[in-house]
């Protein structure tokens, strides 16, 4: 074979058996999503090893932190970190929520939504407050 030419693939088509969770979707693989593991800290590699995939397994802050012997709060800290990194992170907000891996386009969808109502609520207090700014000097 000449230099500088690349042999074909023989089975171009090939077959492979895998989740349908890690199957592309748009042309990206939800699970992997080109992150970079080796800048993870142990305990965000606990996390994300311990969240299951897919939103009808999703497991309570508590239970995480449980799993893990560390507080609640720490696990809601490095769970927002993570999100800020691109881990694909989704949440339940209702009574039996939880926190899990995000698998398909739906579940993705549905936390994007969930975070932009959630940024909307706290612009309205916000625009709320500000109308008092001037009956306040900043020290």
């Amino acid at each position: 074979m000449e230099k500088g030419i690349k042999k074909e693939h023989p089975l171009p088509t090939k077959v492979v058996d895998e989740p349908s969770y890690k199957r592309p979707l748009h042309g990206f693989c939800y699970t992997h999503f080109n992150m970079e593991e080796e800048h993870l800290t142990n305990i965000e590699n606990q996390i994300l090893n311990t969240l299951p995939h897919g939103r009808s397994n999703a497991v309570t802050l508590i239970r995480v932190a449980d799993d893990l012997h560390i507080g609640k709060h720490k696990v809601s800290e490095v769970v927002a970190d993570l999100r800020r990194d691109g881990h694909l992170i989704g949440s339940v907000r209702k009574q039996k929520g939880g926190l899990y891996i995000i698998v398909t386009s739906n579940e993705f969808w549905e936390t994007v939504n969930t975070i932009k109502k959630s940024i909307e609520s706290q612009q309205r207090s916000l625009n709320a407050l500000m109308q008092h700014a001037e009956r306040f000097e900043r020290e």
